[in-house]
C-alpha cells in the first residue's frame, strides 16, 4: 500500500466520522503488519515512518489513540509523544511498542510522556486488538461526553437528562479505568512492591502466579520467605544494593513455592515514590534454567562418550576446521593441549600432497553422509609422519541441514608395519614354494654352459689349431646363458626385497605378469598344470609398484595351482589342470583375469576369503593372508578385486585397475 496515503478506511463510511488512529514505526515491514491487523477495525488510520512525518500528518488532527515504536532514529517515541501532547488540547493516549522486557526506568519514563501501556515485540495480535478496542471505546465515550456537553449548553431544559448521561459517562469512565487497570495488571512480567523491611506491599496477577498464592495472601508477608537457601545471600546483596546505592540492580533467584516446587526467576529492582519502596519486576526463567541444566548434563555425557572411544575423534565444521578433539585424538596428533588442534584446518595435519584427499573426503561425506577407511599420512606436532585411517560421518540438524562432521581417526602405523612384514614373509614363502622351479630355470643354462665347454675342450684336444670363429661362437653362447642366470638371480633378489620406499611410477602390466609367471613356469610344468597366457600387447602403462603387483600375480597363481591340485586329488575323472591369465583394456580400466578349473570356493567361504588369516586350505598349508595382501595392494593402486567361483567350474578373479596419468 502506498505510504503517501494519509488515511485508510475499512468500510464505506466517511472517514470524518471515524476515530483517528496513528501508527508510527521506522520499519516499513512493521507498519505493513500493523496496518494489516488494524484494517479490521473501523478507524481512520494515519501511518508514519518517522517522528517528523507523524507530526506533519497529525497537525490539527484529533487522535483517539497513537501506537508508537520507542526505538526510532532522529526522534524516538518518547520525544514524539511529548511534542504531540504539547500541541494537543487533550492528552493523547499512547501505546508504546518495544522489544525490551527489562528496562523498567524507561517504562515509567514513558508513562510521563502519555503512555497508557506497553506492548512487547513480537506482538500478540489478539492482545493488541483488545487494547485498541478498549481505547477506541474510551474515545467514543469521550465524544459522547463532548456531544452531551454541547447539548447541555444548548438545552438547559434537558439538564436532568444530561446529568443522567454524565453520570452514565462517569460510570463508563470508571469501567474503562478498571479495564485499563486489569490490562496493566495482566502484564506478562510480575511486579512486586517491597518495603525496606522486605514486606510485600503490592503485587500484580503475574507476580502472584509466580509466587503461587492469591494477592491477598501475599500482602504483608516477607518476600525473602519464598527465596531458597541456595540464593538467600544473592537476594540479600541485591536488596541492600537497591536501597543503599539507589540504583537498578538485577540477579537470579531460586524460589521455593509452597515448600515444594522450585522456580528460577530473574529480578530487577529500583526505588520508587519516596524511595521507601522498591519495585521489583519478576520474570519466570524456570524453563530456560532447566534447559541449561539439561544441556549441561548432555554436554558432560557427550564429553564422556567422546573421550572413552578407543579411537581418536574430532569434530569439524563443513570446511574442515577442527571444533573439538578427544583425548585419544590429541595422542594421535602428538599434541599436548586442545588449543594446538582446535581452530585449525584438518588439512594442516597431513602432508601437502595429501590435502586433496582431505578435501575429497569432506565433499564425499557431505554428499553421501559417510566416508570410510581413508588411508593417509598424519603429520604430528613433532613433524614426524604416521600412517592413519579416517572415517567420517555427517552430523545433521533436525531439518536435515548439514551442520558438522564427526571424524574417527586411527593410528594404523603398527598395522602397516605388520602388513609390510607379512608382505615380505609371504613373498619369501612364495619363493620357497617355487624353489624347485627356480633351480630348474638356473640349471638349464648351466647345463648348456657345461655342454659348450665340453665341446670346446673336445675340439681343442682333437685339433691343435682351434678355429677362432668356433671359439667366439661358443663363447657367445656361454655368455648368453650366464646373462640369463644373472637375470634370473637379479629378478629373484628384486622380488624378495622390501619395496616400501619404492617411488610409484608407470609400468607395463604385461611385463610384471611375465616376470611373475617366469618364477612358476617350471613348477607348473613339473606338476602337469597347463598355463594359458593371453596378454593384450596394446594396453597402456599404469601407475604403481611393479614389484608389489608382481607379488599379486604370484599369490593368485599359487592359489590357482593349489585349487587344481586339490581337485585332481579328489576327482579321478579330472583330466586337465588348467590355469589361465589374461590382460585387456575395458573403457578406462585395465583388466587382469586369473582363472582356474579347480576345486572352487563355497558361497560361505567366498564372503570371507579376503579377510586376513581366513583360509580354505588344510591346516598348515597357508596363512590366510595371500588374498588379503593382494586386496590391500590392489586397493593402494586404486583398483578392485572381484571373485566369482563355484564348486563345479572353478574360480575367476578379476583385477580392475583404473588407467592413470603418470605423476
Amino acid at each position: 500500500m502506498d505510504q503517501q496515503n494519509l488515511k485508510t478506511s475499512t468500510n464505506q463510511t466517511s472517514s470524518d466520522q471515524l476515530p483517528n488512529l496513528l501508527i508510527v514505526d521506522d520499519y516499513k515491514e512493521n507498519l505493513f503488519l500493523l496496518e494489516s491487523l488494524i484494517k479490521k477495525i473501523k478507524v481512520n488510520l494515519i501511518i508514519a515512518n518517522s517522528g517528523e512525518e507523524a507530526l506533519n500528518k497529525t497537525n490539527g488532527v484529533e487522535l483517539a489513540l497513537a501506537i508508537i515504536d520507542v526505538r526510532m532514529p532522529v526522534m524516538n517515541g518518547y520525544e514524539l509523544a511529548m511534542k504531540m501532547n504539547e500541541r494537543s488540547a487533550d492528552k493523547i493516549p499512547v501505546i508504546f511498542l518495544t522489544a525490551s522486557h527489562f528496562n523498567e526506568v524507561e517504562m515509567f519514563k514513558g508513562y510521563g510522556f502519555g503512555a497508557v501501556d506497553y506492548i512487547f515485540k513480537p506482538i500478540d495480535n489478539n492482545f493488541l486488538l483488545s487494547k485498541i478496542n478498549v481505547f477506541l471505546d474510551l474515545y467514543s465515550q469521550k465524544q459522547i461526553i463532548i456531544r452531551e456537553a454541547g447539548v447541555l449548553k444548548k438545552y438547559a431544559s434537558e439538564l436532568t437528562r444530561v446529568n443522567s448521561e454524565l453520570r452514565y459517562a462517569k460510570d463508563q469512565a470508571e469501567i474503562a479505568l478498571r479495564k485499563y487497570s486489569e490490562l496493566f495488571d495482566l502484564a506478562p512480567s510480575g511486579y512486586i512492591a517491597l518495603s525496606s523491611e522486605k514486606e510485600i506491599r503490592d503485587v500484580n496477577i503475574s507476580g502472584s502466579i509466580i509466587l503461587g498464592k492469591e494477592r491477598t495472601a501475599l500482602l504483608g508477608s516477607k518476600f525473602n520467605r519464598y527465596v531458597s537457601k541456595s540464593t538467600e545471600q544473592a537476594f540479600e546483596s541485591f536488596f541492600q544494593n537497591v536501597f543503599k546505592s539507589k540504583s537498578k540492580e538485577t540477579c537470579e533467584l531460586e524460589l521455593s513455592i509452597n515448600g515444594m516446587q522450585q522456580k528460577y526467576v530473574h529480578i530487577e529492582g529500583m526505588l520508587i515514590g519516596d524511595e521507601k519502596q522498591c519495585l521489583v519486576s519478576v520474570v519466570d526463567i524456570t524453563q530456560r534454567k532447566f534447559t541449561e541444566l539439561t544441556l549441561e548434563v548432555s554436554e558432560k555425557k557427550y564429553r564422556t562418550m567422546l573421550n572413552v572411544s578407543p579411537d581418536g575423534i574430532i569434530i569439524t565444521d563443513l570446511k574442515g576446521i577442527v571444533a573439538e578433539v578427544s583425548d585419544i585424538g590429541l595422542k594421535v596428533f602428538g599434541a599436548d593441549t586442545r588449543d594446538e588442534i582446535v581452530g585449525k584446518k584438518l588439512s594442516q595435519f597431513v602432508p601437502v600432497e595429501e590435502n586433496d584427499i582431505i578435501k575429497q573426503m569432506i565433499e564425499n561425506t557431505i554428499k553421501e553422509g559417510i566416508t570410510q577407511n581413508i588411508e593417509l599420512r598424519i603429520k604430528r606436532k613433532n613433524q614426524t609422519l604416521i600412517s592413519g585411517e579416517l572415517s567420517a560421518t555427517l552430523i545433521e540438524g533436525p531439518d536435515g541441514t548439514p551442520l558438522s562432521l564427526m571424524i574417527i581417526i586411527r593410528d594404523i602405523s603398527q598395522r602397516k608395519k605388520a602388513e609390510t612384514l607379512q608382505l615380505h614373509a609371504d613373498r619369501m614363502a612364495n619363493l620357497g614354494e617355487m624353489a624347485s622351479g627356480i633351480a630348474h630355470e638356473i640349471n638349464q643354462p648351466l647345463n648348456i654352459i657345461s655342454m659348450v665347454l665340453d665341446k670346446i675342450l673336445f675340439e681343442t684336444d682333437r685339433s691343435k689349431n682351434v678355429n677362432v670363429e668356433f671359439i667366439k661362437e661358443k663363447s657367445d653362447k656361454i655368455f648368453e646363458n650366464i646373462l640369463r642366470i644373472r637375470n634370473i638371480i637379479d629378478h629373484i633378489r628384486a622380488f624378495s626385497r622390501s619395496h616400501d620406499d619404492y617411488v610409484l611410477t608407470g609400468f607395463n602390466i604385461n611385463t610384471s605378469i611375465e616376470n611373475g609367471v617366469s618364477m612358476i613356469t617350471e613348477q607348473f610344468k613339473h606338476l602337469g598344470i597347463i598355463l594359458d597366457l593371453k596378454l593384450d600387447k596394446q594396453i597402456p602403462h599404469i601407475v604403481g609398484n611393479t614389484y608389489k603387483f608382481e607379488q599379486v600375480i604370484v599369490n593368485l597363481l599359487a592359489n590357482a595351482k593349489d585349487a587344481v591340485i586339490e581337485k585332481k586329488n579328489i576327482d579321478p575323472a579330472y583330466e586337465q589342470m588348467i590355469v589361465g591369465i589374461s590382460s585387456y583394456q575395458e573403457n578406462q580400466s585395465i583388466i587382469v583375469e586369473i582363472t582356474d578349473n579347480g576345486i572352487g570356493i563355497t558361497d560361505d567361504d567366498l564372503n570371507n576369503v579376503i579377510l586376513p588369516f581366513y583360509t580354505t586350505k588344510v591346516e598348515g598349508k597357508g596363512t590366510g593372508l595371500g588374498l588379503s595382501i593382494c586386496y590391500q595392494i590392489i586397493r593402494e593402486m586404486g583398483g578392485t578385486i572381484d571373485i566369482i567361483s563355484n564348486r563345479s567350474s572353478g574360480t575367476r578373479i578379476k583385477l580392475d585397475l583404473s588407467i592413470q596419468k603418470r605423476k
